[in-house]
């Protein structure tokens, strides 16, 4: 059996159309939505989604539920979106501070726990079987994949692989892949107050949705405010998105890496 985390990114949706080439048909195909994806992401979703139906192939779109809130009992039961969880708690994703809460919490478990429960993937464990986990690594990032695969190597019911370093294919091959199907590229796929982002991100974010910049620098202004970034420069760590955006051009660039998501489009 193969489950495939699907970011709705390029690398993702390459290994899907690859996958399809090579005539391989993936029986899972899970999307974990935060709540706070790119409007891109959200149209991209829904454009490919009807792509893959032609195949017999849906995409679960999975969410993180509040089982129970003791800190705020009228989200028992709902799903709370990243950005709307850190406005409430005046605070920015743990990524700025160094931390994966904001991955682990909104990304991975919901993701994880979906497919655990799911009964097909139940079947095949009671057979014995293990299920394969595909993820989106490139052919330009066998770090990453080889940091999954320690993690994962001891696994007792998933094989965790990475098909596109696989088949040699980086992400050049990726857009060519999208290219050749006739679709439109997804373009970055990640929260759109990623503190993982760098300058030139931050940047195209003003530019194509300033609404939503807005409302990431006024995240970072009441986290600073309030006390929770008090040991950080900003919402992008050591980079204050507000600082920046005013012209302060001094601010130090934060370390280029992806935001720990493993779907393998964050980066």
């Amino acid at each position: 059996m193969i489950v495939v985390n699907y970011g709705g990114g390029v690398n993702s949706t390459a290994l899907l159309l690859e996958a399809l080439r090579r005539d391989i048909k993936p029986d899972l195909v899970v999307f974990a939505d935060t709540g706070s994806e790119m409007p891109h992401t959200y149209e991209y979703l829904r454009m490919f989604g009807e792509y893959l139906g032609n195949f017999g192939i849906a995409v679960e779109v999975v969410r993180r539920m509040y089982s129970n809130a003791p800190r705020n009992e009228e989200w028992a039961g709902t799903f709370v979106p990243l950005h709307v969880w850190c406005e409430h708690y005046a605070t920015v994703p743990s990524r700025a501070f160094g931390l994966s809460g904001c991955t682990d919490k909104w990304k991975q478990r919901p993701a994880d726990m979906f497919i655990r429960n799911h009964p097909m993937v139940q079947a095949a464990v009671a057979r014995g079987e293990k299920v394969e986990r595909w993820i989106g690594y490139d052919a330009d990032e066998p770090r990453r994949a080889a940091r999954m695969a320690e993690k994962k190597a001891d696994d007792p019911h998933y094989v965790w692989r990475a098909p596109l370093i696989e088949w040699d294919m980086g992400r050049k091959e990726c857009l060519a892949v999208i290219a050749e199907e006739g679709l439109p590229s997804p373009g970055k796929s990640s929260c759109w107050m990623c503190p993982s982002m760098r300058k030139g991100e931050i940047d195209a974010l003003g530019q194509q949705y300033p609404d939503l910049l807005n409302a990431a620098l006024r995240m970072e202004r009441i986290a600073i405010a309030e006390g929770s970034l008090a040991s950080r420069a900003g919402l992008g760590g050591r980079l204050n998105w507000n600082a920046y955006r005013a012209g302060n051009k001094a601010q130090p660039q934060p370390e280029e890496q992806g935001c720990g998501c493993y779907d393998g489009d964050a980066s």
